[in-house]
């Protein structure tokens, strides 16, 4: 499987954002924000600085859209933080549903993985 990040501004949609959690998205907009002002990552991600604030605390949560652009605008030094938030993320998710399934079901898992992971 091979992920694409653009260096464009414009998302790419075979990232898989959508599967990507609330707090992995809060993690992500927090890790840009740390080298950015709050008016300069709004303008970034093509929303109101009150949108950011919002990310922030917690009150809303980054669309699929946002959070495209938030990777597209990764700086180099970020982008190695920034996919380990998203692979722990989705991982542990995996991780999750593997732990609650019936065995037929973990074998299926370990058999996509397998094909993935060739």
């Amino acid at each position: 499987m091979v992920i694409e990040v653009s260096t464009t501004r414009q998302p790419t949609s075979k990232f898989p954002v959508h599967w990507v959690s609330k707090e992995a998205r809060y993690k992500l907009i927090e890790l840009m924000l740390s080298t950015r002002s709050l008016t300069e990552l709004a303008k970034i991600l093509g929303v109101t600085p009150t949108a950011v604030r919002k990310y922030i605390k917690r009150s809303a949560h980054p669309s699929d859209e946002v959070l495209l652009k938030a990777i597209e605008s990764l700086a180099p030094y970020e982008k190695d933080q920034a996919m380990s938030i998203i692979i722990s993320d989705l991982l542990g998710a995996v991780k999750v549903l593997y732990e609650n399934v019936e065995d037929k079901y973990r074998a299926e898992i370990k058999s996509k993985l397998a094909e993935i992971i060739k």
